[in-house]
């Protein structure tokens, strides 16, 4: 058989007539998570171990029923932050201390319902800026010392109602 997992992966997500021809085995996690999206009904061939927390939340992006199936402790914070944007409802399986700064901003920018959980001390000045850029509210919370030129100048390009704090932190 001279078909890969993503040849069969991108025939079967748009024609699945062809499953009985398969070669399931030849499938990787990223293979299961792209036909999944596309065709659920395949679930029961799958080979959930294959799937790692990227292919996790490509899956659970498009199909969140799917989140009984998951492997939840392969998700990094990268993962979390990518999946909770998309689909919050799955904040009460969150490892929360998996998310750095970054991943912190990135989710907050998005979803701040989210706040409470924060640990706001893992933000680094660029987070901070990304994420006032996004959600000026959470100003009260930023450690505005941590904000280098670069955090300044790309935080006052897209928001210079923050000028005084950067007169304030920073002088004139």
């Amino acid at each position: 058989e001279k078909w890969n997992g993503d040849a069969w992966s991108n025939l079967l997500s748009f024609q699945p007539q062809f499953a009985d021809r398969c070669v399931w085995e030849k499938l990787n996690g990223w293979n299961w998570s792209n036909l999944l999206s596309f065709q659920p009904q395949f679930a029961e061939k799958c080979a959930w171990e294959k799937l790692d927390g990227e292919d996790w939340v490509n899956l659970l992006g498009e199909q969140p029923q799917f989140g009984e199936k998951c492997a939840w402790e392969k998700l990094n914070g990268v993962d979390w932050s990518k999946l909770l944007r998309a689909q919050s409802q799955f904040g009460d399986k969150c490892v929360w201390e998996k998310l750095d700064g970054r991943d912190w901003g990135n989710l907050l920018s998005k979803r701040p319902e989210f706040a409470d959980r924060c640990a706001w001390e893992k933000l680094d000045g660029w987070a901070w800026s990304c994420l006032l850029v996004e959600q000026p509210k959470f100003e009260d919370k930023c450690v505005w010392e941590k904000l280098d030129g670069r955090d300044w100048e790309y935080l006052l390009s897209e928001r210079p109602e923050f000028k005084e704090k950067y007169k304030e932190f920073c002088g004139d």
